[in-house]
């Protein structure tokens, strides 16, 4: 079986409430593979197989195996491969199974399925096995995978491209977010006003996150030319500067990226409220992706505005110094700089995933305190407790949803900011 703590990560299933989709198998053969993979029975069958081409150290095959019986409840029941890596790794010359052995193993044991239904499936239903697993798998449903990859379990990939929850999550948003904003951009082509509840709402977002968010971080054209503290003290014979519109060519190139960066963790955050979904950005590869995409807008941007070169130089501040002390004091600064230049970056990703999880263990914190009342005589007091308090964090996870994503998008458009701009 799976880690608990995988748990909490993204799945290869979407779960309902058990009474939506209720399964009702009769014999072992009908159960999903994945599944069986996880049953002792088969397990076993696999192990026996691989023992024979990979016994682990010194050991025969039939030794292999039996003391992978007895590690394997200790360790979540992992299966014989997992066992043999492990003890392998000690070993001087580490061996590994090859993974096109063990994809053969697995379809000679569970290609055909039929074998299940006799005495195993005798001894499930002696010991209660098929309405367990039946009762387990309820609600579950389980994604196929049309490109051909594996799962070891409903949590954990074990080849291949698998298709996971999450993934078809974002499939959805990014969706939603194209159908809205290309009916948003149809409707007010050509400068005509927006029009419409929807449409006006949408079109304030777009507005503040230009507006207050990336002109600001980015600065306006004359900043790029006069730096920030000077380009108002001389008119140069044309006006004072105060008269003049300030213009944000630069800024407004970089606007449509923020603006997807927003609006993409602003409808993740939102589906992460509805019942029985989840949110992507509760996993760092998701976070981790919007940082890179964010890295690597400010790599791009740099280098246009300082060149390949110029851009790693301009790492390092302005520094008036003496040669014999510049000499020393410039490349440790410069390294220090250049790695601050990824560590923020990932602070990035890490800051969005740690706000999100957090709301939602706290959820689950609460509402575990009403089930772990359920049998005792506190239960009507701590469930009506429980139910008021994940209420509340519901409402400020509805809060946090628009300002992580704000949050987010206003330290992205700093840090491009700051990679376009001279130190």
């Amino acid at each position: 079986m799976a880690d608990p703590a995988l748990h909490i990560k993204d799945a290869y299933f979407f779960e309902v409430p058990k009474f939506a989709f209720p399964r009702s198998y009769t014999k072992p053969s009908e159960f999903p593979s994945v599944w069986l993979k996880l049953d002792p029975t088969v397990q076993l069958a696999e192990a026996e197989l691989l023992a024979a081409e990979y016994p682990v150290g010194e050991k025969s095959a039939e030794q292999s195996v039996q003391a992978w019986q007895d590690w394997s409840p200790k360790h979540h029941h992992a299966p014989y491969d997992v066992y043999y890596e492990e003890e392998q790794s000690t070993e001087t010359e580490h061996k590994e199974i090859p993974a096109s052995f063990r994809k053969s193993v697995q379809q000679e044991v569970l290609g055909d399925t039929k074998w299940l239904d006799g005495e195993v499936a005798d001894k499930w239903s002696e010991h209660g096995l098929l309405a367990k697993y039946n009762k387990h798998l309820s609600g579950k449903i389980i994604i196929p995978q049309p490109f051909g990859g594996e799962l070891r379990n409903l949590h954990e990939a074990e080849s291949g491209f698998c298709v996971s929850k999450f993934m078809l999550v974002e499939l959805v948003v990014v969706s939603v977010v194209v159908l809205l904003f290309a009916r948003l951009g149809k409707s007010i082509s050509g400068g005509k006003p927006a029009k419409g509840t929807l449409a006006n709402f949408l079109e304030t977002f777009l507005l503040f996150i230009r507006d207050e968010v990336v002109r600001p971080s980015i600065g306006s054209d004359a900043d790029f030319h006069h730096g920030h503290d000077d380009h108002h003290d001389d008119d140069h014979g044309h006006g004072t500067d105060e008269d003049k519109p300030d213009t944000f060519t630069k800024a407004d190139k970089i606007t449509p990226v923020l603006w997807t960066i927003f609006f993409f963790i602003l409808t993740c955050n939102l589906f992460g409220l509805i019942p029985f979904i989840g949110s992507p950005t509760g996993t760092f590869a998701v976070t981790g992706g919007l940082a890179v995409a964010i890295f690597l807008t400010s790599l791009i941007s740099g280098s246009i505005m300082h060149g390949p070169v110029g851009f790693w130089l301009a790492q390092l501040p302005s520094m008036d110094l003496h040669i014999s002390i510049g000499i020393i004091i410039k490349p440790m600064l410069w390294v220090i700089e250049v790695i601050g230049l990824f560590i923020k970056h990932a602070v990035l990703a890490i800051r969005l995933l740690a706000n999100m999880v957090a709301g939602h263990m706290v959820l689950l914190s609460i509402m575990g305190m009403a089930i772990a009342a359920a049998d005792g005589s506190i239960y009507w007091g701590v469930a009506p407790a429980a139910m008021i308090g994940a209420t509340c964090i519901g409402m400020l996870e509805l809060f946090v949803a628009f300002l992580q994503a704000y949050v987010f998008t206003l330290l992205s458009a700093l840090f491009i900011g700051a990679a376009m701009h001279d130190h």
